[in-house]
C-alpha cells in the first residue's frame, strides 16, 4: 500500500499487527519521532499519525520504519488490515 509522507516523499506500508506498522521509507526517523502520513482508498484521504519505534537501512536504499499509532479510528484500522491482508 501506497503512502505519502507528511514531507511529501512516498513510502510503502508492508505489514500492520498488534499496533505496530511496518512501512519503507525514502528516509530514516528516530526512535519516538513522529511521523504523518496520508494513504487514499476509493479517492478518500486518510491522514494517520503515529511515533517511530526506529528505522533500519534495507538493501535498496530504503528504511524499514516500525511505528505506533498515536490515536488510530476503527474505520482506518480496519482499512489498513483490508489493504495489507
Amino acid at each position: 500500500m501506497k503512502l505519502r509522507l507528511e514531507s511529501g516523499e512516498v513510502g510503502e506500508a508492508k505489514s500492520f499487527g498488534g499496533g505496530i506498522l511496518t512501512l519503507l521509507s525514502p528516509r530514516a526517523f528516530a526512535p519516538g519521532s513522529p511521523i504523518r502520513f496520508t494513504v487514499v482508498e476509493d479517492e478518500v484521504e486518510r491522514t494517520l499519525e503515529g511515533r517511530t519505534l526506529g528505522s533500519k537501512r534495507v538493501e535498496d536504499q530504503r528504511f524499514e520504519v516500525k511505528m505506533r499509532f498515536v490515536n488510530l479510528r476503527r474505520a482506518d484500522r480496519e482499512l489498513l488490515l483490508r489493504q495489507l491482508a
